[in-house]
């Protein structure tokens, strides 16, 4: 599935993210360099998470910092369909991976900026409400899932397998502004700590 996000602004960068500022140029206003900074988390959380959960996609890139520039990531997702709205276990594996991907962006954003503020973390958000309800059957079964999910993915966002590679593709973004997967995948992979690389490659070889 292809996925092209408008995006807003958001905070200033946390200390441990001023290289990265840097990097926007000072000839930029404030909101600009705000609103590209965020562009790049945020689409950077995607890939990362797309990559760890072995989604398809092929191209990632960011606007330019104008409050109508787009940035996404072309992506494959799961399937919206499915028969008589009910999952089976494969199929739910599937979707919820979808999920991680989605809740991604919005949390990497939050990680480097202290808030997610662009109108695409709403629509990504609304996106993962109605995969969660392929897997879900109650409203408060639904909100419970999501909450949960959320938590599971800024911890995922959080850790060292997943910040590193966020940072230095968003570093990159925000020089490059647009690159295909097979290069975003290098930038993920050299930035990913070795042991969960390892980590990784055992759980696609048990995987059925």
């Amino acid at each position: 599935m292809r996925s092209r996000k408008s995006r807003k602004s958001g905070k200033q960068l946390r200390r441990p993210h001023e290289p990265t500022t840097a990097l926007v140029g000072t000839h930029r206003s404030r909101a600009e360099r705000r609103r590209l900074i965020a562009a790049a988390f945020h689409e950077a959380g995607h890939a990362v998470a797309a990559y760890h959960v072995r989604a398809r996609f092929r191209r990632v890139a960011i606007g330019n910092g104008e409050p109508r520039e787009l940035g996404w990531v072309e992506l494959w997702l799961a399937h919206g369909a499915v028969a008589n709205r009910i999952a089976d276990v494969h199929t739910g594996h599937v979707i919820e991976r979808s999920i991680i991907v989605l809740l991604a962006g919005s949390q990497a954003e939050r990680m480097a900026l202290g808030r997610a503020k662009y109108l695409g973390s709403g629509l990504d958000f609304y996106e993962a409400v109605r995969y969660a309800g392929y897997l879900c059957r109650t409203r408060a079964e639904t909100s419970a899932y999501l909450r949960w999910m959320q938590l599971r993915v800024r911890a995922l966002v959080e850790s060292p397998a997943w910040r590193r590679p966020i940072e230095a593709l968003a570093t990159c973004l925000i020089q490059r502004r647009a690159m295909g997967a097979r290069e975003a995948r290098g930038i993920i992979r050299r930035a990913t700590p070795a042991t969960s690389e390892m980590t990784r490659g055992k759980t696609a070889r048990l995987r059925p």
